[in-house]
């Protein structure tokens, strides 16, 4: 998972520093504020640099989202051997302009081009295997999944009070480990992490319905456009955001079964139809779970306040510059309503979903 803190932030400011210094004096490019161009100067290119603390691996170039990640263990290293690490995927960055995604990893063009800048092994091999991250955080706290889980199991009970109890719990309990997280308090890091799903080649209503359904669990969610595909990047406690992940992967499929049963009971075909559906369902589903948390949480409203206030702050540090995006999709009355009837009556049900395997395994 990517990470984020006003600490981090800082840190990717010492990096952005560092690389730009690199850029220009070393390799001789033309640098602005948050771009730089080729070697001819015939396209410019972001500088997007992130913090993760999740790989056993100390930096990455991604080409999809033309991005430079660096481990968080770099915050605490020497700045020679985070100079070497920057360089290092600095390289990957630059042969990936000049030869494409034809070029191998560690090929003989990254190998050249290391070369070529004076960059000796020190650099071409800048990378490491690591023990812990972000796993260890989540084993610390795996009694909080477990019982999320067991009462996810509950809302799909027959008993309506038994169900609306087991989902007010297991909302209030994520209430309760936010407020008391080390990583949530004012006086820590406040440390919030970031992780994408379902990659998709454009934005669908079914897409947009998962991801509002998901914000019910106290994250964030941004639909990211990289070249080839737009994905979900969930932002939130490391928590929050685990359970985020594996509710998308059961409603993936779950969503899909719904929108069949539908079909049956009305006869609904097309896209228009089916759009529509979703967009009632999910807005069925979030208005059951409000109406739940303002007739349950009552005195801890406040709280609310202040975990909103928290993944507001964590949105602008990740999205500096977010712009919105609306769809101008056509409207199918009857299939939203028909989709918001059943997004009332919608539950997540762990047991659905044999194929978490992240989620299981956090749990054993």
């Amino acid at each position: 998972m990517l990470v984020y803190s006003q600490k981090i932030m800082h840190f990717i400011h010492e990096i952005k520093h560092v690389i730009k210094d690199v850029l220009s004096r070393e390799i001789g490019l033309k640098v602005g504020r948050e771009r730089f161009y080729d070697f001819k100067q015939r396209a410019s290119y972001p500088l997007r640099i992130v913090i993760f603390n999740n790989a056993k691996m100390l930096g990455y170039f991604d080409p999809n989202f033309y991005e430079l990640g660096f481990h968080e263990c770099l915050m605490h290293s020497s700045k020679q051997q985070l100079g070497q690490v920057i360089r290092h995927e600095l390289a990957h960055y630059i042969t990936f302009i000049q030869h494409g995604e034809r070029a191998q990893s560690h090929g003989p063009e990254f190998k050249t081009f290391c070369q070529e800048m004076g960059w000796g092994q020190e650099v071409y091999r800048a990378t490491t295997c690591l023990d812990g991250g972000i796993e260890t955080l989540l084993k610390e706290e795996s009694s909080v999944l477990r019982k999320v889980q067991k009462l996810m199991a509950l809302t799909t009970s027959n008993n309506k009070n038994e169900a609306e109890a087991a989902m007010i719990k297991s909302q209030q309990l994520l209430l309760k480990h936010n407020l008391e997280s080390p990583h949530f308090d004012d006086t820590n890091e406040g440390k919030m992490f970031l992780k994408r799903i379902m990659q998709q080649k454009r934005i669908s209503a079914k897409m947009r319905c998962i991801g509002q359904i998901l914000e019910t669990f106290f994250v964030n969610i941004v639909y990211s456009r990289s070249r080839d595909f737009i994905c979900l990047e969930i932002l939130g406690n490391a928590v929050n955001v685990e359970i985020a992940e594996y509710v998308a992967s059961v409603l993936d499929s779950d969503l899909d079964h719904l929108w069949k049963k539908a079909q049956q009971e009305s006869s609904l075909k097309g896209t228009l139809a089916k759009n529509s559906f979703f967009i009632g369902l999910a807005k069925g589903y979030c208005n059951k779970i409000r109406a739940l948390k303002r007739e349950h949480h009552g005195a801890i409203t406040q709280a609310l306040m202040v975990i909103e206030k928290k993944l507001l702050d964590a949105k602008t540090m990740a999205y500096p510059h977010l712009s919105s995006t609306k769809s101008q999709a056509g409207y199918c009355r009857e299939s939203s309503a028909l989709g918001e009837r059943m997004g009332r009556a919608l539950t997540i049900n762990p047991a659905l979903k044999n194929a978490a395997k992240n989620f299981n395994k956090l749990l054993s």
